[in-house]
């Protein structure tokens, strides 16, 4: 294929980078953050919660609002909006003002991923769907390998706001390539509201919500404060714990390849691995912290487990929901969010009421209970035993 057609394609590509570590980097950064306004890592990381649950309260109503508008403007709307924010990030003279340009961020990604699969479908080539979609999801998995690691050492050694200016810089060049090399996409109005009665009689998909929503939590409670909790329980080096943060990438790239070959085939093994491998290797993360070469290895099958979740997830909402997948994976991306809000707020209150080792055994005990539910309750329900 000749790159020329592939250009829009790999732009939303580029796009989908930027979104994802602008929503990650502030957990590589926390200590930073912390340090910068004189705050706790739990103080700070409520800028995790407010995100996600911005995006969780606004990603429908955005939905409704902007579906009718041209894609391309659109698209090239939340990269101005995102940059203006990065760059009211960098400047930020208080936790306040921070805040609230991470709430300008958090609208713009809202919107982004509103538009994002439904455009690449259509300015794929002709029968190229699925691949623009798979490489728009690449941006996903290339932002946890290299975007928060590089933002990172950047922020190790140049300081937070070089972060953040830089990234704001980025989507500024990426929103000016967006007009000269994208083409129109008119929108198309998403019938949210004559769809959402359908989905909240669809007991099979409320039960995935449920679940989705309970195993977000128990990841972003660890996975919110790791760069404390490797620097306080490991006593690991930065350039460690930057490794340790691009195993979560690399463990991503590793389960879409065997997910594409498999899940198909053997779907209840990939539920059950990652419901039971997070349950195992969260329960770990506090001894697994003492060696750096287990802490490194649990960290992997942890990533492992995580990304089996998100894959094997998704693949069930298209099945569970196909008629109306756009809006249903909407809602999944919202319930996606409220867990990853929980899941950083309540790692705030177990540090500050007990210590940063313990959320660990929090989120395993909450994949524990996720597993048992979807055992004994809900399997059944979404893979009948002849398509197991």
């Amino acid at each position: 294929m000749p790159v020329a057609k592939w250009a829009p394609v790999y732009i939303l590509t580029a796009a989908a980078f930027i979104f994802n570590t602008s929503e990650f980097i502030p957990i590589g950064l926390l200590a930073d953050l912390s340090a910068s306004f004189a705050q706790t890592e739990a103080q700070t990381g409520l800028i995790l919660t407010v995100y996600a649950w911005t995006v969780l309260l606004m990603s429908l109503p955005l939905v409704l609002i902007f579906s009718r508008f041209d894609y391309k403007l659109l698209l090239c709307g939340v990269l101005l909006l995102i940059a203006l924010s990065h760059a009211l990030s960098a400047l930020a003279p208080n936790f306040g003002i921070l805040m609230g340009a991470r709430i300008g961020v958090a609208l713009s990604h809202a919107l982004f991923w509103s538009i994002a699969v439904p455009m690449a479908v259509r300015i794929a080539p002709p029968g190229m769907a699925s691949k623009a979609v798979g490489l728009v999801s690449a941006g996903t998995a290339a932002a946890m390998v290299g975007g928060m690691p590089l933002g990172r050492v950047i922020g190790l050694y140049l300081g937070w706001r070089m972060t953040l200016g830089i990234l704001g810089l980025c989507a500024l060049v990426l929103a000016i390539t967006v007009m000269r090399c994208s083409p129109r996409v008119p929108g198309t109005p998403c019938p949210v509201l004559q769809v959402l009665p359908r989905i909240c009689r669809n007991g099979p998909l409320l039960g995935l919500y449920a679940v989705t929503a309970l195993i977000f939590t128990a990841h972003y409670i660890p996975y919110s404060y790791i760069e404390p909790y490797l620097q306080q329980v490991g006593a690991m080096d930065p350039d460690i714990i930057t490794t340790c943060l691009m195993l979560f990438g690399v463990a991503a790239i590793i389960i879409a390849w065997v997910f594409g070959r498999g899940f198909d085939r053997h779907p209840r093994v990939f539920i059950y691995f990652a419901l039971g491998g997070l349950s195992i290797f969260l329960a770990l993360l506090q001894l697994s912290a003492l060696y750096t070469f287990t802490a490194i290895a649990d960290i992997l099958f942890w990533g492992l487990a995580f990304s089996a979740f998100s894959l094997s997830f998704q693949a069930l909402v298209l099945k569970l929901e196909s008629t109306y997948a756009a809006v249903a994976t909407a809602i999944y991306s919202a319930i996606c969010n409220l867990g990853i809000g929980s899941g950083a707020f309540i790692g705030s209150h177990i540090i500050k009421a007990a210590e940063v080792s313990f959320i660990g055994w929090v989120g395993a005990a909450l994949a524990l209970i996720a597993l048992l539910c979807v055992a004994l309750l809900l399997i059944k329900r979404w893979l009948p035993a002849q398509s197991s």
